[in-house]
């Protein structure tokens, strides 16, 4: 007995099955009387092995103590016993994985805890898994604490002029001097905070604008991102 998939197609296997052959399939869709069909020219074959196909992480980014949820997913259902995936992290440091998780059989899927450790600084680690020949790999980012609640707008001084670069909120004050930069340069601010930079030439000396950096293309509005520093660059120019 076979079942179709949701084009009407169906596979029926039989050991032993000699081959090229003939075959007479019963088809029952619940009716009283059942059809058969011959089928000719049948081929034998054997399943595939299954290997494994995707390995996932519940998050990319975790603060350092928290554990993060790691899946295996097989190209096809475990055999009897079940599928043992091996697993690993390149860096222990930051996070660690068990030796192993066993798909169970009949299952395409498991699931595995990735523990992650408090760091002084936030690192990656990237978690490896290996089954039926087949490796893949997925990288998860531990944060410290305050790198997970905070980000930063560092001014980049540039041009040969001399300004003054502040924020709102308050935070960056920063004078330029002919492409030096002094005071408050770089700031840290909660992650979400919108900041806006304004940017006055001192006498003798033009603002040519800001240079487009990532993160910085609108200066008056900046959306500050966990754990992320954003440089501007204003342009200052002695007059001529």
């Amino acid at each position: 007995m076979g079942t179709s998939d949701g084009t009407g197609a169906f596979r029926i296997e039989r050991d032993p099955f000699a081959k090229p052959d003939d075959c007479i399939v019963n088809v029952n869709d619940g009716s009283a009387s059942v059809s058969s069909a011959r089928l000719s020219g049948c081929t034998a074959s054997s399943p595939s092995p299954a290997s494994l196909s995707s390995l996932s992480l519940s998050s990319a980014t975790v603060v350092g103590g928290n554990p993060a949820t790691g899946t295996v997913t097989l190209t096809s259902a475990a055999p009897s016993g079940g599928l043992v995936v091996s697993l690993s992290s390149n860096n222990t440091t930051a996070a660690t994985v068990p030796p192993s998780v066993t798909v169970p059989a009949g299952s395409t899927s498991a699931t595995f805890t990735v523990s992650t450790n408090s760091v002084s600084n936030s690192q990656s680690s990237t978690i490896i898994a290996s089954a039926g020949g087949i490796t893949r790999s997925s990288t998860i980012t531990v944060q410290t604490a305050f790198a997970a609640a905070n980000g930063s707008i560092s001014i980049v001084p540039g041009g040969n002029g001399n300004g003054r670069i502040t924020s709102q909120p308050s935070g960056i004050d920063c004078t330029i001097t002919g492409g030096n930069g002094t005071g408050n340069c770089r700031a840290f601010f909660p992650t979400g905070t919108v900041v806006r930079l304004d940017a006055r030439a001192a006498a003798g000396s033009s603002f040519l604008g800001w240079r487009g950096l990532p993160g910085c293309s609108d200066p008056s509005k900046i959306t500050v991102a966990a754990g992320t520093n954003i440089s501007c660059q204003p342009g200052f120019a002695l007059k001529q």
